[in-house]
């Protein structure tokens, strides 16, 4: 996850700054964007089945190798159309990493030890987006000389392949996974599982919530706030080092109160900070409550994953994932839209006051999901693993 993570980053911090270079607006670009999201909630299901028919370890090395190969190929043209077709691609590949993460965690631990691997991988998720930044924007001077003797490839193009490269080196762990006795023969299961219909409505609310304020955070502050650019970024980044924190604490919270209720927590507090960014406008305070949103946001995920692979068995989990992937991705997608209308033609503080609103329907369909788990498997008198 390393190499993947740490070569994506430096690619996907660098891509849209090469095709800038290359002439494309910034309309271009988001029809590359989305074209990519569409291969995203198109491959989701798919994988699911790839995952249960062929396996974990095959599937990740399957993505660890196409995955890289697409972003190369798109690395080589900056021409719209080829763009554009290798975009839908390069959202069928991710997916099927995104889909693999999940039970690949969930088969080589425990279920008492699942809170603290989610958190490990995410936070190293979060870790690893800061190095690729870095490394993105300093890669290009270092191959300026590299470039001259390459035939024809421009420095911003080796900065791409270089990132493709770090990516692929992802394939040789995925190929140790034979080793690992936790990882099962697929078999075919039922696309949602009574547990899985459980759980996916409250997955589906989460994602509203998560898609709603996200992509307009940097508008909020530079715009709303009247915060100087210089000021956004300081936020921004202190914003991410408290998110790696608050991943890295989660564990400590969900071993302590349980997971149903660590998510449950988690929920309830982005609402209230959601409400707190409605009834202030102060840019000191609200950038603080900012910075607490996204911790408390980040820090309920791997409760969330966990929650979602410990009600279902372990042959199932590929299917789940990608269940799980499907509602995020398109509840995502749906939020982007409806939370644009909402601040233009309402304001902030009243579209943060129905998000706020909806994270408290989300943490309550949790709670419900994982009590009915806790009745469905625990004899009466015995206390839930969820709780």
């Amino acid at each position: 996850m390393f190499f993947f993570d740490f070569g994506a980053s430096i690619y996907f911090f660098f891509f849209n700054l090469f095709l800038s270079g290359h002439g494309y607006t910034e309309s271009q670009l988001g029809v590359s964007t989305s074209t990519m999201a569409a291969g995203n909630l198109a491959g989701a299901l798919p994988a699911g089945r790839l995952v249960q028919r062929w396996g974990l370890r095959n599937a990740l090395i399957t993505c660890t190798i196409a995955g890289p190969a697409v972003l190369c190929a798109r690395a080589l043209s900056p021409a719209f159309p080829f763009q554009v077709g290798l975009a839908f691609l390069t959202g069928l590949a991710l997916c099927l990493w995104a889909v693999c993460i999940a039970p690949t965690i969930a088969a080589i631990t425990p279920e008492s030890e699942r809170p603290l691997a989610f958190s490990l991988v995410f936070s190293l998720g979060i870790g690893m987006g800061a190095a690729g930044a870095l490394a993105g924007s300093r890669m290009p001077a270092w191959f300026a000389h590299a470039a001259e003797l390459s035939g024809g490839l421009a420095p911003d193009q080796l900065t791409l392949i270089a990132a493709c490269v770090i990516a692929a080196l992802a394939v040789i762990p995925a190929m140790g996974l034979r080793t690992q006795r936790t990882v099962v023969a697929p078999r075919a299961g039922a696309l949602f599982s009574p547990a899985v219909r459980r759980v996916l409505p409250a997955v589906a609310i989460w994602g509203l919530v998560a898609g709603s304020f996200s992509p307009f955070a940097n508008v909020f502050l530079a715009v709303h706030l009247r915060l100087p650019l210089r000021s956004v970024g300081t936020v921004f980044s202190i914003s991410q080092l408290c998110q790696v924190a608050a991943v890295l604490c989660a564990p400590l919270v969900l071993r302590r109160a349980g997971v149903s209720n660590g998510v449950f927590t988690m929920q309830i507090a982005v609402a209230s900070c959601f409400m707190l960014l409605a009834l202030t406008s102060h840019p000191v305070t609200a950038s603080i409550t900012y910075v607490a949103l996204t911790a408390a946001q980040y820090m309920g995920e791997p409760g969330i994953y966990s929650l979602m692979m410990n009600i279902v068995p372990e042959e199932a989990r590929g299917q789940a994932s990608a269940s799980m992937a499907l509602v995020l991705g398109a509840a995502q997608l749906i939020a982007g839209a409806c939370a644009g209308w909402t601040f233009t033609n309402f304001g902030y503080p009243v579209a943060f006051g129905i998000i706020a609103l909806i994270a408290l329907c989300a943490g309550f369909l949790f709670k419900t999901a994982a009590h009915a788990r806790s009745h469905a498997l625990v004899p009466i008198g015995s206390q839930s693993p969820a709780d």
